[in-house]
């Protein structure tokens, strides 16, 4: 009876654990916001937000012009295998009066997270690495008018189920989207890579849209799959662009592309006639 009692107690206690445990996995974003408006960096593994994270509300913002206000957040953020039940954004509007917008200062990391509502990182601007890789946007992501100033940032394997923008937006250093999977219309249009594009064995079920971007280095889009239309015009490329074994399953425009380096489409599969009227190229 002893043995029995004392295995009943044990196993009480492991049951009171396990539930503190569980606990543990979720958190509010107030409480990731308080970190914030302290100073302090995150750093959260495994867990679960519960409600809309806006990083908007993590400081009190300055007047960056004269109809803008901008929070600065200067804290490492990571996030790796979260999930996010609400919206996520770093955008809105201060007491219902001046639009804001979030600038991190450090690195923004949201490795093989899971964000269940929308996603919105318009008019971020970030000066340390961003990382999304793994990642799966289950509604609309957005990251129009971003500006990143660190030298990689990393959308590797994503999936987005919804449509995907990214407009107007600007990368300093190289762009890395190998392996992604967009199951909506995506959106680059007008953005701006200084660095490499890469796009290798990337899916793209609908639209896709990649007219007026201007890309400095290299732009690799190495068995990628456009099953729908893709759209290159008037798009720049002022170094080599390589479009080797890339499908088109549906039709594809390159119309006022410019290819001021070399250009490759060997083994390109189409299913329909591209597009290349009007193109500019020069080749080594």
């Amino acid at each position: 009876m002893k043995i029995l009692r004392l295995l009943s107690a044990f196993m009480s206690f492991f049951f009171c654990l396990s539930c503190t445990g569980a606990d543990k996995n979720e958190i509010k974003a107030s409480e990731i916001l308080k970190i914030l408006k302290k100073g302090g960096h995150i750093q959260m593994v495994d867990k679960i937000i519960l409600d809309d994270l806006d990083f908007t509300q993590a400081g009190e913002p300055f007047i960056l012009n004269g109809n803008q206000l901008q929070c600065e957040i200067s804290s490492n953020i990571f996030f790796s295998n979260c999930i996010f039940m609400g919206k996520v954004t770093t955008n809105g509007v201060y007491k219902d009066k001046l639009p804001v917008q979030t600038r991190f200062g450090n690195n923004l990391v949201f490795s093989a997270c899971d964000f269940r509502g929308a996603a919105n990182f318009d008019q971020t601007t970030v000066f340390g690495m961003v990382n999304f890789s793994k990642s799966v946007f289950r509604e609309s992501a957005s990251f129009n008018n971003a500006a990143v100033w660190a030298k990689d940032s990393y959308f590797s394997e994503i999936v987005a189920e919804k449509d995907f923008s990214m407009i107007y937006a600007a990368f300093a250093g190289n762009f890395h989207c190998l392996s992604a999977q967009f199951a909506g219309n995506a959106s680059f249009q007008e953005t701006s890579f200084r660095g490499k594009l890469t796009f290798n064995q990337s899916v793209f079920k609908e639209r896709a849209g990649f007219d007026l971007i201007s890309v400095y280095g290299g732009a690799f889009f190495h068995h990628t799959k456009f099953e729908k239309f893709a759209d290159f015009s008037s798009s720049r490329f002022l170094h080599t662009a390589d479009f080797v074994n890339t499908v088109f399953g549906g039709k594809g425009s390159f119309e006022k592309a410019s290819f001021l380096n070399a250009v490759r489409f060997d083994g390109v599969d189409t299913q329909s006639e591209l597009n290349l009227n009007d193109i500019i190229t020069f080749k080594n």
